[in-house]
């Protein structure tokens, strides 16, 4: 999505669209900057090895930051990854529909 994120072992304060310390911590934060002008960081969380996703509401409902798009191409990125861990599984095709959903055509190998 073209983000820049900054990445850190320890959970650091986001901070909102005044530059006010917020109350949620991130590990992988997407500054404020580049989301938008009057955003908000858009935070992720590492809890219990699974990441949790802080994203203020008003940059919810602004769309500021596309929560939608993003989800899409995680997705889709978990999807190659584990495709290409099986040798058992190719691409096929990869294809980005008209209301923007994505869809991965995956064959099985031929042995």
């Amino acid at each position: 999505m073209g983000y820049t994120p900054l990445i850190s072992e320890e959970a650091k304060n986001l901070h909102g669209y005044h530059g006010d310390v917020r109350k949620q911590k991130a590990h992988i934060i997407i500054p404020r900057s580049q989301v938008g002008g009057s955003s908000n960081d858009v935070g992720f969380e590492k809890v219990d090895g699974k990441y949790i996703m802080h994203l203020s509401e008003f940059d919810q409902n602004s769309q500021t930051f596309c929560e939608n798009k993003f989800k899409q191409l995680y997705n889709k990125n978990k999807v190659l990854k584990a495709v290409k861990k099986n040798t058992k599984l190719s691409v096929k095709s990869t294809l980005v529909r008209k209301d923007g959903s994505i869809a991965v055509r995956v064959r099985v190998n031929s042995l």
